[in-house]
């Protein structure tokens, strides 16, 4: 009998040992769904993994309309690349929410329509562009006309339960910073 007992232990233990969630791979996972449906111009889907509390902020509509509108400028042509996952911080419960905070780099290119490409004008936008993701960060692809862009961006992934489904923000500016700030822990801010 105590064989048995000692084998159920151990064979539970066993189980439990292998459902345990990888968080990190989670979400990734989401993430990556998220950022596909970005990428495929599916908006109003993509805004299903934002965090709901943006929308306190600002509304839901007001948020796909503002996106929308970026990614259907008729002046520009707009890629987006896969993220590529730099850094993961440890999970942090507070006040009943998950958060973890991540690093990626998203992959961007972007080519004007209605603006010449001559060498003074390339050097002017790679200049304004590395102001605003960094030095380095900026190439020009003159056989293509793009305008390539490694933008380093902050995620804050949050999850009330079941560690499953997450929810994302991107922190990318500082005056977004100030308004997440209404939603989001400052200590995952900074």
């Amino acid at each position: 009998m105590k064989q048995i007992i000692t084998f159920l232990t151990l064979f539970v233990c066993l189980i439990s040992l292998g459902q345990k969630i990888d968080i990190n791979s989670e979400i990734k996972k989401d993430f990556n769904e998220y950022y596909n449906l970005i990428a495929d111009r599916k908006i109003d889907n993509a805004l299903e993994y934002s965090n709901p509390k943006l929308f306190e902020i600002i509304p839901r509509e007001q948020m796909k309309n503002l996106m929308e509108a970026v990614y259907n400028m008729p002046n520009i042509e707009y890629k987006t690349g896969i993220p590529t996952f730099l850094k993961f911080d440890e999970i942090k419960r507070i006040e009943n929410v998950n958060y973890v905070k991540f690093y990626i780099i998203s992959p961007i290119e972007m080519k004007f329509k209605d603006i010449e490409n001559s060498e003074e004008k390339v050097l002017q936008m790679i200049k304004n562009f590395e102001a605003k993701f960094g030095v380095g960060n900026v190439k020009f692809d003159k056989e293509s006309g793009f305008y390539k862009i490694n933008a380093e961006k902050i995620i804050i992934a949050d999850n009330e339960s079941n560690l499953l489904d997450w929810k994302f923000v991107t922190v990318d500016n500082p005056k977004m910073k100030l308004l997440l700030e209404k939603i989001i822990p400052s200590e995952l801010l900074n």
